[in-house]
C-alpha cells in the first residue's frame, strides 16, 4: 500500500501547473496558512459605555505560505526548475491552489502575493512563496448537483406472462433537501430548463418562505439560470442555443437565496405546465480549512 502524503498543486488561468510536497523537485519544508482564517469584529462604544456592542464579523482574505528547495544539484538544471517556478507563478495569472492527501481534495482561488524569493544555500535553492486567496474558502473539485424535478431514466423489458415495460418516470416530489456540508453559508446556482410551455418558474426556500421568480413563459429547450454566489450575481436565458441577459425577468420581490449550514429545504413551482419543467441546483461546499 503507498504511503499517502499532501500535496499542494498550483495551476495557472493558463493550464501550466507545479506540486510541492516532500517528494517533488519542488521540495515543501513548511505550509503556513491552510487552516487558520482571520475574522475580523466590527463593534461600537460610546462614552460610559463598558465594553463595546457588537455590530458584526467577516472572514477575511486568506494568506498561504510555502517555503522549500528545488532539490536539484546540478546547477544548469537546477536554473531550468527555476525559471519554471517564476513562469508558472506569474503574478499577472489568477490560479487555483490544489491540496490533496489521499482521495481527500479541496481547491481555493489564489493570486500570487510576492513572486517566489529565492536564496542559494550550500546545496539546494530554497524558496519562499506568497499567495493570497482573496475569497477565503476552500471548496471541493467539482459542484453538487442536486436535481429537484426530473425525469428518471427507466428503460426496462420483463419477460413476464403479462409483458411489462417502463421507459420513465417523473421524480414524485416537488420539495428536495439541498444538503450543505461546508462550514458557513453558500450561493447557489439553479437552472430551469423547459420540457414544453412552462409560464413564470420558481423555487421557493420552505423554511425562510425567500424565493426567486421568473416572469418569462417558457418554451421546450429554454433554459432559464439564476446564480446567487457573492460577486456571482447572474441571471441568463438560453433559448435557440444562444445565452442572453435575463434580469430583466427575475421578478422584483425574489431574494438571492443561499444555503444554511446543513439542511435546505426547496420546493419548485410554475403558474402554468409544471409538468413540462425540470430544476436542479448547483452549489459549492465552502470550507475553512483542510
Amino acid at each position: 500500500m503507498a504511503r499517502k502524503i499532501e500535496i499542494l498543486t498550483y495551476t495557472n488561468e493558463r493550464g501550466e501547473s507545479v506540486a510541492f510536497s516532500h517528494a517533488s523537485v519542488y521540495h515543501t519544508n513548511s505550509v503556513s496558512g491552510l487552516s487558520d482564517v482571520r475574522n475580523a469584529i466590527y463593534s461600537i462604544n460610546s462614552m460610559g459605555q463598558d465594553g463595546d456592542t457588537y455590530l458584526g464579523n467577516r472572514i477575511e482574505s486568506r494568506e498561504i505560505e510555502i517555503v522549500g528547495s528545488i532539490r536539484e544539484r546540478n546547477k544548469d538544471q537546477m536554473r531550468e526548475y527555476r525559471r519554471r517556478l517564476n513562469r508558472v507563478l506569474n503574478p499577472q495569472y489568477a490560479a487555483t491552489l490544489t491540496y490533496q492527501y489521499g482521495d481527500f481534495v479541496r481547491v481555493i482561488d489564489c493570486k500570487v502575493d510576492n513572486a517566489p524569493v529565492f536564496t542559494r544555500k550550500a546545496i539546494f535553492q530554497d524558496f519562499t512563496i506568497q499567495l493570497l486567496c482573496l475569497n477565503p474558502f476552500w471548496r471541493k473539485e467539482s459542484k453538487t448537483r442536486d436535481d429537484i424535478a426530473t425525469w428518471i431514466g427507466g428503460l426496462e423489458f420483463t419477460v413476464e406472462i403479462v409483458p411489462g415495460w417502463e421507459i420513465g418516470y417523473r421524480q414524485p416530489s416537488l420539495i428536495v433537501n439541498v444538503y450543505n456540508d461546508g462550514d458557513v453559508q453558500a450561493g447557489i446556482r439553479v437552472e430551469f430548463r423547459a420540457l414544453g410551455m412552462v409560464t413564470n418558474p420558481a423555487l421557493l426556500n420552505v423554511d425562510t418562505q425567500e424565493f426567486i421568480k421568473l416572469n418569462y413563459t417558457m418554451e421546450a429547450g429554454d433554459t432559464l439560470t439564476v446564480s446567487t454566489g457573492y460577486g456571482e450575481k447572474e441571471v441568463t436565458l438560453k433559448h435557440g442555443g444562444i445565452v442572453t441577459d435575463a434580469f430583466r425577468y427575475l421578478d422584483v420581490d425574489s431574494s438571492y437565496l443561499q444555503l444554511s449550514v446543513g439542511d435546505n429545504l426547496f420546493r419548485y413551482s410554475a403558474e402554468g405546465n409544471l409538468e413540462n419543467l425540470e430544476v436542479s441546483i448547483y452549489h459549492d461546499d465552502l470550507y475553512l480549512g483542510v
